[in-house]
């Protein structure tokens, strides 16, 4: 569903319902739901034209009732808006608290705590800088054989740069069995840090985030476990507060595809504070972690009751009266 302003070129169709005929949300509820094989063409470059999208036949209730579908769709549509949307603002007050403490010098107790010299900018007293080359070990991903089954279909997340799409990962459309990441792919626990370093997405952003759960990754991204001495969790923030400057190091490919040198990312410095400094900031930052994870599997299970939900109102199956979502009558 489209807001706001924009603009689509001849690869899509722009469909609006006429209003009193059709709901807009149920109508796009219907064509989610119905099986568009049949309509579509070409076999070297598929194609679904609008004279086949327009004989498409809608089997619809009342628009009074096409209506109430549409609000029982909006509410979920609407829970699950309002969950990402507070995600984005944790995620952002942990980068502001990163920021305030590690890059401005502005942490619990920085009044009597005099700024030094160090090798490059003046720091803390106590503080050292270290490079992302020393902080972590770097581990390199892989692709099993997509011909072998027994590798594929398992329940362990393999991440790329089309699936590093969120600061917490914790799932993908395609996952492994440890049969197949014992012959070809890699594996890193709950709270290391992943990023893209090769692929098309580098041409906007620098993809980043942290493993929620045990994943397996592809070669075009990077693995950074902590090393002793390094919270994993003040670590992951780290690599996003360098997130412009790693972009600015994205080198392209004849035909388009970025590319990161990890030589130049593992020399880029970062401040090392105390051990119990990095320990505080995680007790601040952990709790909007954890909140985050709660609330992305909140999403999870409201678009699992969406998707068991909607085909049925939609085929009539189910009598939308009989749901309460506190709409009224």
């Amino acid at each position: 569903m489209a807001e706001g302003q924009f603009w689509v070129n001849n690869h899509a169709h722009v469909v609006k319902a006429i209003e009193g005929v059709a709901d807009d949300d149920f109508l796009r509820a219907y064509v989610e739901f119905h099986p568009l094989k049949g309509h579509i063409t070409g076999a070297a470059q598929p194609k679904l034209s609008q004279a086949s999208l327009k004989r498409l036949s809608v089997t619809a209730p009342p628009f009074s009732v096409q209506t109430q579908m549409g609000e029982v769709i909006r509410a979920l549509d609407g829970l699950i808006d309002t969950n990402r949307q507070r995600i984005e603002t944790l995620e952002e007050m942990a980068r502001l608290l990163y920021r305030e403490w590690f890059v401005h010098f502005r942490f619990p107790g920085h009044e009597d705590v005099e700024l030094v010299d160090s090798n490059l900018d003046p720091v803390p007293v106590g503080w050292e800088k270290t490079t992302l080359g020393r902080a972590a070990k770097w581990v390199s991903g892989g692709t099993p054989s997509t011909k072998e089954p027994a590798y594929w279909g398992g329940d362990i997340p393999w991440i790329t740069s089309g699936s590093l799409t969120s600061f917490l990962l914790d799932d993908s459309e395609r996952k492994l069995t440890q049969l197949g990441i014992d012959n070809g792919s890699k594996t890193v626990e709950r709270d290391a840090t992943l990023f893209v370093v090769r692929g098309m997405s580098l041409a906007k952003e620098f993809r980043h985030g942290v493993a929620d759960t045990r994943l397996a990754f592809g070669q075009d991204c990077k693995a950074l476990i902590a090393r002793p001495g390094i919270e994993p969790l003040f670590l992951a923030l780290s690599v996003s507060s360098l997130q412009d400057e790693i972009q600015g190091m994205v080198e392209f490919s004849a035909h388009g595809t970025g590319k990161l040198s990890t030589d130049r990312i593992q020399a880029l410095v970062i401040p090392l504070p105390p051990e119990p400094i990095q320990r505080l900031f995680v007790r601040y930052v952990k709790p909007m972690r954890e909140l985050m994870s709660n609330l992305r599997k909140q999403n999870y299970a409201l678009r699992e009751i969406r998707d068991l939900l909607l085909p049925r109102l939609v085929s009539g199956e189910l009598d939308v009266s009989e749901l309460d979502f506190g709409l009224g009558a």
